[in-house]
């Protein structure tokens, strides 16, 4: 009983007696960030070439020839890099019974080129569907805006803590935690004006102007400091 008495006992002060621990402590949390537009600077495509018919070895047959020549015509491009993946065979129902075959082969692009990628496109827009296009920053320049970015956070955490401890008349501060938090930006979509693309090539047969637009990229610096004395 006298256990349970003084554990009551303890968390009736503990509040209270936490909250002057902390003001004499003299602990404050800070938050800054630091962030900017960037240019996207690399563009991922993914095509598809596909048949549909009533045989599907004759279909794989025509798939497989397209794909080829696709992979063919992407060596005039060496700015830009291609791989195969997704090749699928599906049947086509109707009232429950196969009517027909679709056989597909997915291909993904990668430059940082746009030019190069419009004018590809517009050479195999016969061979090829477009799938998707996206713009985004590549993984080596957003790490350097990142490390500059850091800099410009943390000076900042630094003149917040220098500013607060200033104010309140103490000699300084220490940092007692911190932590850092770099944004995950999503590049930009680009399927319905793709697809609008793919058939304007289809009909002109000549490149359209590809505008990349910019990604914002940010990070975040949290943490607390103790004021000194």
């Amino acid at each position: 009983m006298k256990k349970t008495l003084a554990l009551i006992s303890l968390f009736a002060i503990s509040p209270l007696s936490f909250a002057e621990d902390v003001l004499q402590l003299g602990m404050v949390t800070l938050d800054t960030s630091a962030s900017i537009d960037v240019e996207n600077d690399e563009l991922i495509t993914r095509l598809q070439v596909f048949e549909q018919g009533k045989d599907p070895a004759k279909l794989t047959n025509m798939v497989n020839k397209k794909t080829a020549l696709v992979l063919d015509a992407v060596k005039n491009f060496n700015a830009i890099k291609a791989e195969t993946s997704n090749y699928s065979t599906q049947p086509i129902y109707d009232d429950g019974k196969i009517a027909s075959w679709r056989v597909s082969q997915q291909l993904t692009l990668e430059t940082r080129q746009f030019d190069q990628m419009s004018q590809f496109i517009a050479d195999i827009n016969t061979l090829a569907n477009i799938q998707s296009m996206q713009f985004m920053v590549s993984d080596d320049r957003a790490e350097q805006v990142k490390t500059d970015l850091l800099k410009q956070a943390i000076s900042k955490f630094k003149d917040k803590a220098k500013l607060i401890s200033s104010e309140f008349d103490r000699s300084g501060y220490e940092i007692v935690s911190i932590s850092i938090d770099g944004n995950a930006f999503n590049p930009m979509p680009m399927m319905e004006r793709a697809n609008m693309m793919s058939a304007d090539m289809q009909m002109k047969g000549a490149p359209a102007a590809l505008a990349g637009g910019s990604n914002e990229i940010s990070v975040n610096v949290r943490g607390s400091i103790k004021l000194n004395q």
